[in-house]
């Protein structure tokens, strides 16, 4: 790749986002060399999918990585993490840091940073990431039972997205005591009970045949609007990303137009799902720089 800045689709990259996209290449990398040596699928997913059908790499806004894996080739995964994935690579899930609730595994990369304004208060590690995002069986009937554990998910997501996400500690007193309600959860029965809880709403239907996955990491208010069929995934097909050949679900067509429409082709310059203030660097650790960040962060906000 290229490390000097360009412009792309009218859009500027820098040097940086270069630089920073080409360590994700190669996490990426590792994660596809682990999976394919355990027999573990693994597809392209949301932009890093529509950028490989529609750029042949990155979409010139987006900063990261996405993957994707049905739940049993996902658990297996998390199994053999820790003799895969050694430094400079972290595996990274709800079971194995501290705070760390995504509802996703992520992939780091050690002496880097990209931390979120929300995370700076967390210990886990917030090097530059890959993201590996799970999927699971949705019922084809959405019955009474379905409706109630869909529910409960979402309590249990909010009350971990409340308790360890720094905006609700930074914000007005109503939300503040939304807060202080899901922190005491959180001790009382212990977070990471409470994100089990949450897992256990969705993986109970992998016993059962279904037509259709989702993903629950993301907004469970749409999550019906987000499910995807099965047999797209059947087959694998291998599509140019920048300089790597990237796997890629064989209905991809069928799955960009669920998430983006009948137009993903043509490029919409949309802001990346982590806002326009994650803090990047690769040369130094975010170890070094939090301190700093939380800093500037806590500056901002009494200004506003």
């Amino acid at each position: 790749m290229n490390m000097e800045s360009e412009i792309r689709n009218g859009y500027t990259v820098s040097a940086l986002m270069k630089e920073v996209w080409s360590i994700q290449l190669q996490i990426a990398r590792q994660i596809m060399d682990v999976c394919n040596r355990h027999g573990l699928k693994v597809w392209a997913d949301w932009g890093t999918l529509l950028g490989a059908v529609r750029e042949h790499g990155f979409i010139p806004w987006d900063d990261d990585i996405d993957l994707m894996m049905m739940r049993d080739d996902y658990e297996k995964l998390l199994s053999i993490a820790p003799s895969e994935f050694q430094s400079p690579y972290h595996f990274q899930s709800a079971y194995t840091d501290k705070g760390y609730f995504r509802g996703h595994a992520q992939v780091r990369y050690d002496g880097t940073a990209a931390v979120l304004p929300d995370d700076i208060d967390q210990s886990f590690h917030q090097g530059i990431f890959v993201d590996i995002f799970v999927y699971d069986n949705i019922p084809d009937n959405k019955d009474r039972k379905w409706k109630r554990s869909l529910r409960n998910a979402q309590i249990a997501q909010k009350i971990l997205k409340t308790a360890y996400y720094r905006n609700f500690r930074l914000a007005d007193p109503v939300t503040s005591v939304k807060y202080l309600l899901s922190k005491t959860v959180c001790v009382i029965c212990g977070p990471l009970n409470v994100y089990r809880f949450f897992e256990k709403q969705f993986t109970r239907y992998n016993r059962f045949e279904s037509r259709t996955v989702a993903c629950p990491a993301f907004d469970l208010k749409r999550i019906d609007k987000e499910t995807k069929e099965k047999s797209w995934y059947k087959e694998t097909v291998m599509l140019t990303f920048e300089d790597i050949l990237i796997p890629a679900p064989q209905g991809y067509d069928n799955v960009l137009r669920s998430l983006y429409g009948d137009n993903y082709l043509t490029p919409v310059n949309n802001p990346s799902g982590h806002g326009s203030e994650v803090y990047f660097d690769t040369h130094r650790s975010y170890t070094e720089l939090i301190d700093e960040i939380r800093n500037n962060v806590s500056t901002k906000h009494k200004q506003q």
